[in-house]
């Protein structure tokens, strides 16, 4: 097994591979690969990611080393709802369509399958000469092959060989998720070096940003934005830790404002409710956030969009990591700090059967281990020696 597939829910991943046999075994024969493999460059490209906000920031590089090698394609990118907001105004994409995917969005009621079949039409009708799975996921694979695609180019490793025209090997070093799907571009002769994510940022949302830290009285160079939300509830850390670091900088004379996504409110309002000083709580769309996480001095978050968030905008940050594998997710970006326990034999993370419910992964990370590396960030950053920063006594002040 590739080493990259640990960090897949190992019971779906054991399902989906065994569909992909049967289907392999009752259905090959019947699938008809017309791809034309002939194709220098394609004139109609469509890149498909399905799933969260940091994996829709991750395909960032990719469609920058497709502009790059086919400057006059038209390039379409299939994702989430939420993509728009984030990544309208990328020079290199034209096209981005949306679609309530089922399998992110555990959402397969009637109207949103409705809404699948609507969207696979409008995709036929487009002739595509190219379409990547940006994911590596047996459902995309399949879905290429519903858009009608003559070329379809993903990994196997998950299932879905019978839908793809072109199945490269993954390559056997590879385990962060960024560098693998990047590198599906290798097989096209592109040059997949170029590993910085990144997101456009508009005037009008910095000028949004700015006017909120205008109210909330925020120094730029003192501003730092508090993420405790994630995805799965196994990534979450402690509110009274979290209460703990937002003491010290406050304490410090710096300024936490606690960024609030749509599922986060529970989160933040344990956090408020033990804070000595409760922060500003900032909750907007996406493009909102992005702005002023560019405009602050660094993010503290999860394993998380954030994390991403912050290295697609030059901003540096410290991130706790718990069930998965930093190695995993971690954006390639020098600025960042990675906290973690690797003292855990219980990887990968049964999402909802945590085996040490009572000490974690997550449990085992101290807030000193998190102000250690606040200290060693801010002090870099102000070219200034850790030493000359807060000492341990000054840490005890609650």
């Amino acid at each position: 097994m590739p080493k990259i597939l640990l960090g897949y829910n190992q019971k779906k991943l054991k399902r989906a591979l065994f569909l992909d046999r049967a289907l392999n075994f009752a259905f090959k024969p019947f699938i008809s690969k017309t791809g034309d493999y002939s194709i220098p460059h394609p004139k109609k490209i469509l890149v498909i990611q399905s799933h969260l906000i940091g994996d829709v920031v991750m395909v960032t590089p990719m469609l920058r080393a497709l502009r790059k090698a086919y400057p006059d394609a038209q390039i379409s990118l299939l994702a989430n709802e939420f993509a728009k907001d984030l990544l309208e105004g990328l020079p290199y994409v034209d096209r981005i369509i949306t679609m309530k995917f089922p399998w992110a969005a555990y959402d397969y009621s009637l109207k949103n399958l409705t809404g699948v079949l609507h969207t696979i039409r409008r995709l036929r009708k487009e002739n595509f000469d190219l379409a990547i799975d940006a994911q590596i996921d047996m459902r995309n694979a399949f879905l290429m092959y519903l858009a009608g695609a003559r070329r379809r180019l993903g990994y196997d490793i998950t299932g879905g060989r019978a839908f793809l025209t072109d199945v490269p090997e993954l390559p056997a070093d590879v385990f962060n998720l960024l560098e693998a799907r990047l590198a599906l571009l290798s097989y096209l002769n592109i040059d997949t070096g170029d590993k910085k994510t990144e997101l456009p940022v508009t005037e009008t949302n910095i000028e949004w940003a700015e006017s909120y830290m205008q109210q909330h009285n925020l120094n730029r160079h003192k501003t730092i934005a508090v993420h405790p939300g994630a995805s799965a509830k196994e990534k979450l850390w402690q509110p009274e830790k979290f209460a703990i670091v937002i003491e010290y900088l406050n304490f410090r004379g710096y300024q936490p404002v606690i960024i609030e996504g749509p599922k986060d409110k529970d989160v933040v309002d344990s956090i408020a409710a033990i804070c000595k000083t409760v922060p500003p709580r900032l909750k907007s769309n996406l493009k909102n956030v992005v702005a002023f996480v560019s405009r602050c001095r660094l993010v503290i978050c999860l394993d998380s969009a954030a994390l991403h968030l912050a290295a697609a905008t030059g901003t540096p940050a410290v991130a706790i990591y718990g069930p998965k594998w930093p190695e995993l997710t971690k954006p390639f970006s020098d600025n960042i700090e990675i906290i973690w326990d690797a003292n855990f034999d219980c990887r990968p993370c049964e999402y909802g059967r945590c085996k040490n419910i009572h000490r974690s992964c997550m449990d085992a990370i101290s807030p000193d281990e998190v102000i250690s590396k606040i200290e060693k960030m801010l002090a870099y950053y102000q070219n200034i020696s850790p030493e000359t920063d807060a000492t341990a006594d000054e840490r005890q002040f609650i």
